[in-house]
């Protein structure tokens, strides 16, 4: 619902300005200016608003009223100006007249409850103008009104009254305003319209409002957003407030549905290193039900292969709004297959609580389970382990588009504790702890910033760091985080390097064309370092660039990135191709 405003007119001055010239021409040559009776502000203050140089009558004119409009702003309504020219100079003979001050805002309105209320927050401390003070104190009244109830409030000025002080230079000005509050309005009813697909309570839900509840103004202009961050809408209009015959109020809230369930395909292509070997596919396939018979639950399917002979595969479901309350309960199962010496299962019971709008509290419980083949216990001197893990985060979203934003950051944090007991371990495991309970500690922190340069241009950087600690003797190569990739570190192969300590940069400069296209220049730099068993510490630094593209065609986003390594020339980078498209 759009805000009532109040606009104060409180003096309009039309001054005429008498200029002589000595010919009737279209041109004043002004060489310089001469100013009396200025007190407020100095000459060169002056001389800085009226130059010198050559002025039509029309332009001169101009630059005095902007030195009244000055003057009125510092509180000197009253001020005259007489400007006058010879040949080599401009005379201006300033008579700046009393000051103008606001003594007191007298509140008119049947509620005296309200008026106690207006009246111990108004400020009528000087603003950059009276007419900016009372036009300040007006908004506050209109924003304390319509967040209590009073979507229809007026405000009207009913009086100025000017009072001259004793000694002339300056001049009261008492302001006297009239309260309409009209009908207290009370939310008898949602109404939603433009569903077709998603439940009307799903989207009453996220609406945080209450049956029966005041009219808040604040509140009800963040359902928008709120029901955009879902990501079931391509699009959600201002809501509506309208009153039936006995004033009970029908909140109207129209929506248009979007696509909610997502397809996301990739294809990368590893070049040969070597003449031994042929160059290889990888790919992922994503596949995510985001509204699943209308109720908001999430089912989301995942696969992928990152090498020749390393593959994942995931299943999660999310369960929102348990017990009518704005938790969103989830569960998953992934598996890890790497290099095929070993294998990685996780279990995880996962509670996300959003705290506000932007912020969200992360946490999730879970089993891990690490199964090495006779080789990975040997190349690897991997242990059998079973791990019991927590979780805790939260992020923080301020972009204004999930898929393609422009402004806005975003930042996320993560702890995560494991108890760790090594089940079985090889003869052959020598440098390796025998079987035993022992703790791990991993550290995660991503943060994406969007900073718009110039119309339809945008600058994106991101940092990104990972930690793990353990009180084995050595990390496990299981327990090592892994990057590299499109997601990380274009340019070279997914998952190419792994560390106990990681850090990768993304730097891009994106040009959007569309809602949901975008062609972009990229940087990106990465760290890692992790202790081996007979070197005892290795660390390196590597960099990649690039160019790519996403592009919103009808069988969905089209996404290509090519990315160059360290050291590579132009013609051995790395093409990564993606398909998002929304059913």
């Amino acid at each position: 619902m759009k805000k009532l405003t109040t606009i104060l007119i409180i003096f309009l001055f039309f001054k005429t300005i008498p200029c002589h010239c000595q010919q009737d021409t279209s041109q004043i040559a002004i060489p310089r200016i001469d100013v009396q009776g200025h007190h407020q502000f100095s000459t060169k203050e002056i001389s800085k608003t009226i130059p010198p140089g050559r002025y039509s009558t029309a332009q001169l004119k101009k630059a005095i009223d902007q030195l009244l409009q000055k003057y009125s702003q510092e509180g000197y309504y009253f001020t005259r100006i007489n400007a006058s020219d010879t040949t080599d100079h401009l005379l201006l003979k300033i008579n700046e007249g009393p000051q103008l001050h606001l003594k007191q805002i007298h509140i008119a309105v049947g509620d005296s409850l309200v008026k106690s209320q207006i009246e111990s927050f108004l400020d009528i401390r000087q603003k950059a103008s009276v007419v900016g003070t009372i036009n300040f104190n007006v908004e506050q009244i209109l924003q304390y009104l319509e967040n209590n109830g009073h979507p229809f409030c007026k405000v009207f000025v009913d009086s100025l009254i000017l009072i001259p002080w004793i000694d002339s230079t300056k001049i009261i000005l008492d302001c006297h305003l009239t309260l309409n509050l009209g009908p207290e309005v009370t939310i008898d009813s949602i109404v939603v319209q433009g569903n077709n697909l998603t439940q009307r309570q799903v989207i009453v839900r996220e609406t945080r409002i209450k049956i029966g509840e005041l009219y808040n103004y604040n509140k009800v202009k963040r359902i928008r957003d709120r029901l955009m961050r879902t990501g079931l809408f391509n699009e959600v209009y201002e809501p509506e407030i309208t009153l039936d015959t006995e004033n009970g109020g029908y909140l109207i809230i129209n929506v248009k549905e979007g696509n909610p369930n997502q397809l996301n395909a990739v294809v990368g292509y590893n070049p040969s290193t070597n003449t031994r070997e042929k160059g290889y596919l990888t790919g992922l396939i994503d596949v995510a039900f985001g509204n699943l018979l209308g109720t908001g639950r999430v089912v989301e399917a995942y696969w992928t292969k990152k090498d020749r002979r390393s593959q994942e595969l995931k299943f999660h479901y999310v369960e929102p709004w348990v017990g009518g309350y704005p938790i969103f309960l989830g569960g998953g199962f992934q598996q890890t297959i790497q290099d095929t010496s070993f294998i990685k299962r996780n279990l995880l019971l996962e509670i996300n609580l959003p705290f506000s709008d932007l912020l969200t509290i992360h946490s999730n419980f879970g089993k891990e389970d690490v199964l090495p083949d006779s080789i990975g216990q040997i190349l690897y001197q991997l242990p059998k382990s079973s791990s019991w893990i927590s979780r805790i985060g939260f992020s923080y979203d301020t972009r204004n588009d999930i898929l393609n934003p422009s402004q806005g950051i975003l930042y996320q944090t993560q702890f995560e504790y494991a108890h760790k007991k090594i089940v079985s371990a090889r003869d052959s495991c020598q440098n390796l702890d025998q079987p035993g309970n022992f703790r791990r500690e991993r550290w995660g922190m991503d943060l994406e910033i969007y900073l718009p340069t110039f119309r339809w241009q945008t600058i994106f950087l991101g940092l990104h760091g990972r930690q793990v600690r353990s009180n084995e003797k050595f990390v496990s190569v299981a327990d090592l985080f892994r990057f590299g990739g499109i997601g990380s570190l274009r340019g070279y192969r997914e998952e190419e390097f792994l560390g106990e300590k990681i850090a990768w940069l993304n730097l891009e400069y994106r040009y959007l064309l569309a809602s949901r296209s975008r062609v972009f220049l990229f940087f990106d730099s990465g760290y890692f370092q992790y202790r081996d068993q007979k070197t005892q510490s290795v660390e390196n630094y590597k960099y990649g660039y690039g160019f790519g593209l996403r592009l919103e065609t009808r069988l969905g986003i089209i996404g290509i990135d090519y990315g160059i390594g360290e050291g590579r020339g132009l013609t051995s980078g790395l093409v990564h191709v993606r398909l998002t498209n929304r059913f």
